[in-house]
C-alpha cells in the first residue's frame, strides 16, 4: 500500500492540475480522456464528470452545420504525429466549434484555438500519456478580423504559451518523480518479503532436517537388521528414498534462505559452464541444441563450484520444461562491471567487478505479470506433480549469498535470459582446507553430544554406539559447560548450532576452547542462521556435519574432527 504522504502527494497534484489557469486536458495514447482543468471546463462549457473516460472526439464532434470543418481531422493528425515521433506537436490555430449546453439553446458556437500536444513518457519510456493544451485565441481572431492591431496581443499570446510550457514541465517532472519514488517503495517492499519468507523457511528446513536425521539413521538400523528378508528390505528401500526426497526439499529451501553453508574458491567459470554442458546434452534430449558463448579472457569468480554446477542445472531443466517441442539453450560468460548507477537502481547490489552466467531459452517466455514471482519458493507454472517450484528460489538464494546479482529478461512467447552475476575472485581469499582422507570406520573414543532435540540426541548416542564411541549427552550449552568445568574427559564435542537454553553451538565451542584450547569440535545443523558462517561460507577451520546425514557421513566426519592435531 502507498504510504499516507503518497496518497497526500497524489490529491495535491490533482487538486493543483485541476485549479491550473491553464486549459488542459490529459488524454490516454488511444485519445481518451482521464484528466482536465477547471478552466478548460469552462471554456468548453462541460462538466468533469460528463466527459471523464469518454473519448476526445465523442466529447467534442466537428460542427455538422459547417461543411468545412476539419477540426476534428487536424487535432488528430497531431495527436498521431506525437504519438509517431515521440515530441510536442504546435498546431497552427484552428477553427474548432463548440457544442453549448441544451440549456442555452443547444447548437454550436463558434471558436478558435491555439494548441499544443505534448508528450508524457512512462518508466519504460513508451508515451503514457499526452498533454493537450489550448489557448481560447476567438477574441484575437475576431480583433483581427476588425483590424485590430496585432503585434500587441500576438506578444502576449507568445508570453502566455511560454508561461504555460514551463507549467507543462514542471507537471511533467512532477508525474516522473513520483513514478520514481512509487517504483522504489515496491522494490523495497519485494526485498523485505523475499528475507522474511527465506527466515521462515530456514527454520522450517531446521525442524524438518531434524526429523530427516532420525527418519534416514534408524532406516539403516532397520535395513541392516531385515537384509535378508526381501519384502521388508524394499519397504525401508522405500522410505529411504522418500526420506532422501524430503532432504533435497530442505536443502533448496536452505539454498533459498541463503543458509546452506558454501566452500568458495576462485573457480574457472568457462571450464565449469563447458563440462556442465556436457553434462546436459544426454539429459535434455536431441531436441534442444546447446550453443555456449564464452568470454577469452573470463575472470575468476569466488564461488562454489559445485552450488553453481547445480544452479546452472536447475536453469537448464527450467528451460528445457519451457521448449516442450524444442529449441535452442545458449550457456554464457562474460566480464561485467555494475557501477554506481546501476547500483542505485538496484539497492541489493554492490557496485564492482562480476563474472556473468547466462543461461537463455527460446521457449514460451515468462508473462510480466509473475516475473516478480518466480524466485519465490514453491511458485510454479508447471502441472501437479511436475515440479516442486523451489529450483529457482534455490538458484535465487545460492546466488544472493554468494554475494551476486541475479536478474531475468523474458517476456512471454519469445523466451527467457536469467543472468548470474557472480563475484569475481580478488586471489586474496584463502580457499577452504581440504577434508583430510581417513578411512571409515568407528572407534572407543569418548564423545561430549550436545543436541535440544531428545529424539535426535538419542539417535546419535545410538548411531555412536554402534561405531563404538562412547558418549556423554547433554541438551544444551549449560549442561555442556558443567560437564567440561568438571574435568570430565572426552576426546571430540559434537555440538548442534542451534539449541534452546540462550546459548548456540559456536557459542558452546568458543567457550569450550576457552577452557581446553586442545579440544577438538565437530558442529552437526539442518539449518545454521549463520553462527557458522562468514559472508555467505563457512569460516575457515570448522567442521559442518548438515542434516540429515547416514552413518556413514557420521562415521568419516568424527574421524576427520579426531584426526585434526594428530
Amino acid at each position: 500500500m502507498r504510504s499516507e504522504p503518497s496518497l497526500q502527494h497524489a490529491a495535491d497534484f490533482q487538486a493543483i492540475f485541476e485549479g491550473a489557469p491553464g486549459l488542459y486536458l490529459v488524454l490516454t495514447s488511444g485519445f481518451r480522456i482521464v484528466a482536465v482543468s477547471d478552466a478548460y471546463l469552462s471554456a468548453t462549457m462541460t462538466d468533469r464528470a460528463s466527459i471523464l473516460g469518454r473519448g476526445l472526439f465523442e466529447v467534442f464532434p466537428d460542427n455538422p452545420d459547417d461543411p468545412a470543418a476539419d477540426g476534428v481531422r487536424n487535432l488528430k493528425a497531431s495527436l498521431q504525429r506525437v504519438l509517431h515521433f515521440k515530441r510536442t506537436d504546435a498546431m497552427a490555430v484552428q477553427k474548432y466549434d463548440i457544442r453549448k449546453p441544451e440549456a442555452e439553446g443547444g447548437g454550436f458556437t463558434e471558436r478558435f484555438w491555439s494548441p499544443r500536444n505534448c508528450p508524457v513518457f512512462g518508466p519504460d519510456g513508451h508515451i503514457s500519456y499526452i498533454i493537450h493544451c489550448v489557448e481560447d485565441v476567438t477574441e484575437f481572431i475576431h480583433l483581427k478580423q476588425h483590424g485590430v492591431e496585432q503585434d500587441k496581443l500576438a506578444q502576449q499570446l507568445r508570453d502566455q504559451a511560454g508561461r504555460m510550457e514551463a507549467e507543462i514541465f514542471l507537471r511533467a517532472r512532477e508525474v516522473k518523480d513520483a513514478n520514481a519514488r512509487l517504483e522504489e517503495e515496491q522494490r523495497q517492499r519485494q526485498i523485505q518479503k523475499m528475507e522474511a519468507v527465506g527466515h521462515l523457511t530456514g527454520g522450517i528446513a531446521h525442524d524438518f532436517n531434524n526429523i530427516l536425521t532420525v527418519i534416514i539413521g534408524m532406516t539403516e538400523i532397520l535395513h541392516a537388521a531385515v537384509v535378508h528378508d526381501p519384502q521388508l528390505s524394499t519397504i525401508t528401500r522405500m522410505i529411504d528414498d522418500a526420506a532422501a526426497r524430503g532432504a533435497e526439499v530442505t536443502k533448496h529451501l536452505l539454498a533459498f534462505s541463503r543458509q546452506q553453508p558454501l566452500q568458495p574458491r576462485d573457480t574457472n567459470l568457462n571450464a565449469l559452464v563447458e563440462e556442465t554442458a556436457k553434462l546436459l546434452r544426454p539429459s535434455l534430449g536431441e531436441q534442444i541444441e546447446i550453443q555456449t558463448s564464452l568470454e577469452d579472457d573470463a575472470w575468476p569468480a569466488f564461488i562454489d563450484p559445485n552450488h553453481l554446477a547445480t544452479a546452472i542445472l536447475n536453469l537448464a531443466v527450467n528451460a528445457r520444461d519451457a521448449m516442450p517441442e524444442g529449441g535452442k539453450l545458449m550457456l554464457e560468460t562474460g566480464n561485467v562491471v555494475l557501477d554506481d548507477g546501476y547500483a542505485t537502481a538496484n539497492p541489493d547490489v554492490r557496485p564492482g567487478q562480476y563474472v556473468m552466467v547466462a543461461v537463455t531459452d527460446t521457449g514460451s517466455g515468462i508473462p510480466e505479470a509473475i516475473r516478480d514471482k518466480v524466485f519465490e519458493p514453491f511458485f510454479t507454472t508447471k502441472e501437479t506433480g511436475k515440479g516442486t517450484g523451489l529450483g529457482l528460489s534455490m538458484v535465487y538464494g545460492f546466488v544472493k549469498q554468494s554475494d551476486g546479482h541475479i536478474k531475468i529478461y523474458s517476456e512471454a512467447g519469445h523466451g527467457t535470459s536469467i543472468k548470474l552475476y557472480l563475484p569475481r575472485a580478488s586471489g586474496s581469499e584463502a580457499s577452504p582446507e581440504p577434508a583430510a582422507h581417513v578411512e571409515i570406520r568407528g572407534g572407543d573414543e569418548t564423545i561430549l553430544v550436545v543436541e535440544d532435540d531428545a529424539l535426535v540426541r538419542e539417535y546419535i548416542s545410538t548411531q555412536l554406539a554402534h561405531l563404538g564411541y562412547r558418549t556423554i549427552l547433554a541438551a544444551n550449552g549449560s549442561e555442556a559447560l558443567a560437564q567440561v568445568e568438571n574435568e570430565i574427559a572426552f576426546d571430540l564435542l559434537l555440538t548442534d548450532v542451534i539449541m534452546s537454553g540462550g546459548m548456540n553451538g559456536r557459542q558452546l565451542a568458543d567457550a569450550v576452547l576457552a577452557r581446553r584450547p586442545d579440544a577438538r569440535v565437530l558442529f552437526t545443523s539442518g539449518y545454521t542462521e549463520n553462527a557458522l558462517l562468514s559472508h555467505g561460507r563457512l569460516e575457515p577451520g570448522v567442521l559442518l556435519l548438515p542434516k540429515p546425514y547416514r552413518r556413514s557421513d557420521l562415521a568419516r566426519m568424527i574421524r576427520v574432527a579426531l584426526h585434526r592435531g594428530r
